[in-house]
């Protein structure tokens, strides 16, 4: 049996689906039209108009073939090995295009992306990477990766987020959640590789004291355990733990390109799901004024900054909405942190909220986010060289590698002359915590007008100079020399420049 291509536009997408399912799988027309309406048809509706799709039977599809082999091809049922993959163009595409060489370059230029459909029914959206280009509100900054497929015989990439829905059978939310992290992860870094369901199984095999499939979900500590066997220095964060600091955090390692595993619950409604956030909405700086001075909880450091009359800022307390990949749902939705999954239909789910949220981090990097924080406050609040007094700022601190910080720093045309010879010059870490300082007029435009640089594999932040790099800020700069444990100073004036911005790619309306 060959290879079917079917082509359809917006109008004859529901037809193209349920023809398949009745003329590939052999399911009744009825059972066909049910599961487009519930299980398909809202992935289809966030799409543009224009977005037309190239349809291919017979794909074989790694994610789900690990799935056949190590369970569903034990039933006494047939569950079909093939499944059938949808590439997303957009505007018209034509079949005889792909043989035509001339047009290769328009069609990579208009590929969107893929949805993979599966033989387990009713639950059929399998592996998927959209581009957000293809969506109808694609105004978000997000984590992305490269990938590599093929339409037609034609080889294409795509840049976008990995997502699946739940089989319910083998993989549930939280192997979902791991297998999405890990092809991100594998597709963007050669350190990490993607995995299969399969090989979640296994790695979480001594902590089991069950049998594994059919899947019964994951608790926050099983889903961080496997993380960490899979190569990462993982970190849990807990609502409880934290407080009000809790979504600050979660905003930070959001802006600073990591996805993470986000926990939400309803306890009284028994409700309990794991879903990504990777990235939030483009322009929300507007708010800004809104935002109400930082609360610091150290009573040494809230003191000092009521005598010297300091009022600080922190940009992750800016509301906004983030970008969550949530296997119940279509790809990239939107929501607050306060109402996760407001994107949902009934009050049962609208009323979650997140008891926990897991950072995959590189294994060197140390310094956790809470902590990075607290230093740079502290920091700037006591000094050896504080903040002048009589003043507001707003600071943002952010994970990046030295490789891209130093790359965009020698591209940004606002730091300039000795300074930028400085940190390009600088001896740093694979990875460090930058915190930009600002005003609340500058950050509006996008601008900071102070600097610091920490070493994020320096855990000892209760030696003051220990962690820091260097700093720039209010006329002086400031270079910690690692040999001698000094902190030299010197009076050298940084003009506002743009924040940095790189580790999540925008998309915009």
């Amino acid at each position: 049996m060959g290879i079917s291509v079917y082509i359809a536009s917006r109008d004859d997408r529901a037809k193209l689906i349920k023809t398949i399912l009745l003329e590939e799988y052999g399911l009744e027309e009825s059972f066909g039209e049910q599961i487009y309406n519930e299980n398909v048809k809202s992935h289809f509706e966030i799409l543009k108009d224009e977005i037309s799709f190239l349809a291919e039977t017979c794909y074989v599809d790694s994610f789900y073939r690990d799935s056949y082999y190590h369970y569903f091809s034990s039933k006494l049922n047939c569950y079909s090995r093939d499944c059938v993959r949808i590439s997303l163009f957009d505007g018209e595409v034509y079949e005889e295009d792909f043989a035509v060489s001339d047009k290769y370059i328009s069609l990579q230029e208009r590929y969107r992306g893929f949805y993979v459909l599966r033989p387990t029914f009713p639950h059929i959206i399998g592996r998927s990477v959209i581009s957000p280009m293809a969506l109808k509100d694609s105004d978000m900054r997000i984590c992305v990766s490269d990938f590599s497929t093929t339409a037609n015989g034609l080889k294409f990439k795509i840049c976008g987020f990995p997502h699946s829905s739940q089989d319910t059978e083998t993989i549930t939310c939280a192997e979902t959640t791991l297998w999405a992290v890990m092809e991100y992860f594998g597709n963007k870094y050669p350190y990490y590789k993607p995995v299969q369901p399969s090989k979640i199984i296994q790695q979480l095999n001594d902590l089991s004291y069950e049998r594994q499939v059919p899947s019964r979900g994951l608790a926050v500590h099983q889903i961080s355990y496997a993380l960490k066997e899979f190569g990462f220095g993982t970190r849990i964060y807990g609502k409880k733990q934290y407080g009000d600091e809790f979504e600050r955090l979660l905003s930070c390692y959001v802006e600073s390109g990591i996805p993470l595993v986000v926990a939400i619950q309803n306890e009284g409604a028994g409700i309990g799901h794991a879903l990504l956030a990777v990235g939030r909405e483009n322009d929300y700086l507007t708010r800004f004024d809104e935002l109400k001075p930082y609360i610091i909880h150290d009573s040494d450091l809230r003191q000092a900054m009521g005598r010297k009359n300091i009022k600080v800022y922190d940009y992750d307390s800016m509301s906004k909405r983030f970008v969550f990949i949530d296997d119940n749902r279509p790809v990239y939705q939107k929501a607050t942190l306060t109402r996760p999954a407001e994107h949902y239909p009934t009050d049962e789910w609208r009323n979650c909220t997140i008891t926990h949220f897991i950072a995959p981090l590189y294994p060197k990097i140390y310094l956790e986010a809470f902590q990075a924080k607290q230093y740079v406050i502290k920091f700037l609040i006591t000094g050896p060289q504080p903040i002048l007094q009589h003043s507001e700022y707003v600071f943002r601190v952010f994970l990046a590698s030295s490789r891209s910080y130093k790359h965009e720093l020698a591209r940004n045309a606002g730091v300039h002359g000795e300074l930028k010879h400085l940190m390009i010059e600088a001896q740093m870490p694979k990875f460090i915590w930058v915190a930009e300082i600002s005003t609340k007029e500058l950050i509006k435009e996008g601008k900071a007008n102070g600097l610091m640089i920490v070493d994020a594999t320096e855990a000892n932040i209760y030696h003051k100079v220990n962690p820091l790099i260097m700093a720039v800020f209010d006329g002086n700069l400031l270079v910690s020399e690692k040999s001698s444990g000094k902190l030299e100073s010197k009076q050298l004036n940084l003009h506002p420049f743009s924040i940095y911005e790189y580790n999540l790619k925008s998309y915009e309306l």
